[in-house]
This record gives C-alpha cells, sequence and structure tokens, in this order.
C-alpha cells in the first residue's frame, strides 16, 4: 500500500496549536504517512493530497481569521477529501455539559461560517502560557482559568492537553483517509 500524502494546516497564537500540529504530524509520518506540515494562511490547495488535517486554537471564541479564509476558499475540493479538523481550546479542559456544548458550538459556527464539514473533529485542551502573557492578558487569563476551576498560578505555564487523545486523533486520521485511498 502506497503512503498516504497527508496535508496538516494549522494556525496557532501562542505556539500550542503548533506543538499539537507537530504532535500529529509525529504520529502520521510513525504510521507510514508522507506529511506536509503548513499554517493556514501558506497551506497550499488540498487538490494533490489523499487526506487534509486542519488545526486551531480558540481566543475570545472564535476561530482564526486564517483557518477559516482556507476552509471558505477550499470547502469545495474539501467535500471530495477525507478532511479532520482539531480545535484547541481552554473551555475543551472542562467535561461538563455546558463546556462540551460551547465547544462543540465553536466547531459548528466553523462548519457554517465556511461550509466545510469535516469528517473527523477532535477538541482539545489547549494551555495556559503564563509565560508568554503581558500583565493584562496574564489578569483576563487568570479570572477564566478560575472560572473553570483550573489553576490560576501565574509563575508558570500550565498544559492542559491530553497528548494520548492526541494520538488517538492521529491514529483515526490514517484509518480515515486509509480507508478512503483506491485500491
Amino acid at each position: 500500500m502506497d503512503a498516504p500524502n497527508l496535508l496538516v494546516a494549522y494556525q496557532s497564537v501562542e505556539g500550542h496549536t503548533r506543538e499539537v500540529a507537530e504532535r500529529i504530524v509525529e504520529r502520521l509520518r510513525e504510521g507510514g504517512a508522507l506529511v506536509t506540515l503548513v499554517t493556514a494562511d501558506a497551506a497550499p490547495a488540498p487538490t494533490r493530497f489523499d487526506g487534509v488535517v486542519v488545526g486551531d486554537p480558540i481566543h475570545a471564541g472564535q476561530h482564526t481569521k486564517e483557518l477559516t479564509t482556507y476552509l471558505t476558499t477550499h470547502a469545495a475540493t474539501l467535500e471530495h477529501v477525507p478532511t479532520a479538523l482539531f480545535q484547541v481550546c481552554l473551555t475543551s479542559a472542562e467535561r461538563a455539559p455546558e463546556q462540551l456544548a460551547t465547544a462543540g458550538g465553536y466547531v459548528a459556527a466553523l462548519t457554517e461560517a465556511t461550509g466545510c464539514t469535516p469528517d473527523l473533529v477532535a477538541r482539545f485542551a489547549g494551555a495556559l502560557r503564563s509565560s508568554r502573557y503581558g500583565r493584562l492578558k496574564r489578569a483576563f487569563m487568570r479570572r477564566i482559568a478560575a472560572t473553570a476551576g483550573q489553576s490560576t498560578d501565574t509563575s508558570r505555564d500550565h498544559v492542559l492537553t491530553d497528548w494520548d487523545e492526541v494520538d488517538g486523533f492521529a491514529q483515526d486520521v490514517l484509518l480515515l483517509v486509509r480507508s478512503r485511498l483506491p485500491s
């Protein structure tokens, strides 16, 4: 069986979504895929790939303009290519029904805005990067963390991502893409 040729296009604001994308790429390559990793604002058209993975953080309840533009521009092509989306968001750290609904609402808003409905969706908890925040953002994020029941210790960064969940998503992507490759 030929190695699937995959595109992983992501956008990152503080670097954590990039780390998640890199982990996914590692697992995809370990699974035998050829992978192109690029930011969404520089991503090529998906036409030459066997599958596409897109990833984006949520900030202020929104996906990035760059990923939204990519999905809107290529929605018609992505209908015919196995497509997976991962979303990185502090809301996904909590498993209460309200938080799950909120995180799901971000995905629903993205699909409605872009006309692109991924075949596979994952919502990963993000990180509190206090070391990268200015004073005002650190105070704002501390308040958000307190509301969500997370650590409010701003003397260090807190990664809330479940890396086993990320690895499982990468395996699911490989299964999805391989199931659609011509025999």
